[in-house]
């Protein structure tokens, strides 16, 4: 028997704990980049700044998704 599929708010609240890694990796790209060669860093300056970005828009996205369900009465604030 199948395990039953996550709460669709769960597996964004797993999406955005899983994003963190990119966002460390992000920030640590664009502190290095102040001071080492561009062939050294873990993600190219360009793609480190999108990636900060997407993290913004993942959060903004998971604040609302929270907020409507707390509105339907899904989870409890």
């Amino acid at each position: 028997m199948l395990a039953p599929a996550p709460r669709p708010l769960r597996l964004l609240e797993m999406l955005s704990d899983r994003f963190g890694l990119f966002e460390a990796l992000a920030y640590s790209t664009i502190k290095l980049n102040r001071c080492t060669q561009a062939d050294e860093l873990a993600m190219d300056p360009l793609v480190a700044e999108a990636v900060l970005e997407f993290g913004d828009d993942l959060r903004n996205a998971r604040a609302a998704a929270d907020e409507w369900a707390e509105t339907k009465g899904l989870v409890h604030p």
